[in-house]
This record gives C-alpha cells, sequence and structure tokens, in this order.
C-alpha cells in the first residue's frame, strides 16, 4: 500500500474499520499501511468493528430496534473518539475523517454518512 494521506474511519458490519478509498478496508495493523499505531490503538479500532458485528447481529437475530438504538450511538461515539485518536497517531500529512456506524438507524444522530465529519 502506498501512503495514504487520508484515512476514514467508517463502522459497517462484516467490513475493516479504516478505508484509503470508498471500498477499500484494511486493518489497523495490515503491515502494508505500515500506519505505526499504538498496540493499545489498534487493539481499540479491532474491539470497536468486532462491537458493530456483535451487535448487528444482535438486531438481525432479535430485531429490536431500541436495543439497536443504544448500540448505534454508544458505537458512534465511540469512533468519534477514535477518530480522534488515530488522527493524533498518525503521521503528519495525513488526515482522518469519521463517517460513523453504518446501520438501519443513522436518522437517530440526524446525521448522514454522506457528510463525515473531519478531523484533522
Amino acid at each position: 500500500m502506498d501512503d495514504p494521506p487520508h484515512i476514514t474511519l467508517l463502522g459497517e458490519y462484516h467490513a475493516l474499520p479504516l478505508r484509503r478509498g470508498p471500498h477499500d478496508d484494511f486493518a489497523p495493523d495490515d503491515p502494508a499501511a505500515a500506519l505505526g499505531l499504538s498496540a493499545d490503538l489498534v487493539a481499540d479500532l479491532s474491539a470497536w468493528a468486532s462491537g458493530i458485528d456483535a451487535a448487528m447481529n444482535t438486531w438481525l437475530a432479535d430485531r429490536d430496534d431500541r436495543l439497536w438504538d443504544a448500540a448505534f450511538v454508544r458505537l458512534h461515539e465511540e469512533g468519534e473518539t477514535l477518530a480522534q485518536r488515530l488522527a493524533r497517531e498518525l503521521a503528519p500529512g495525513r488526515t482522518v475523517s469519521y463517517e460513523g456506524v453504518q446501520g438501519v438507524s443513522c436518522a437517530l444522530l440526524g446525521t448522514r454518512l454522506g457528510n463525515p465529519v473531519s478531523v484533522d
């Protein structure tokens, strides 16, 4: 992988959390990406992605929108914090955008994935 100037953090079911393009997801500890992230941030990003899968699996099993909405808000807020941490740990000259958690209740926050939160 080239040294990408822009990294996107997006929570999506069964996808890795980082992107260089709209469909090019990769793991935070991918050696080819050579991001040089701390072990703590790598673990937290991986746990966040697993949490999204777990929340969606729960919703698919029981279709309880109230539980999903609560999980969605929590995961979205965790993602905002992770995006800020990611921006601090990346090499100078790189930027990070956070596009939220893709899911059935995106309207909860009054935001759209097409309107990402940028972290410089």
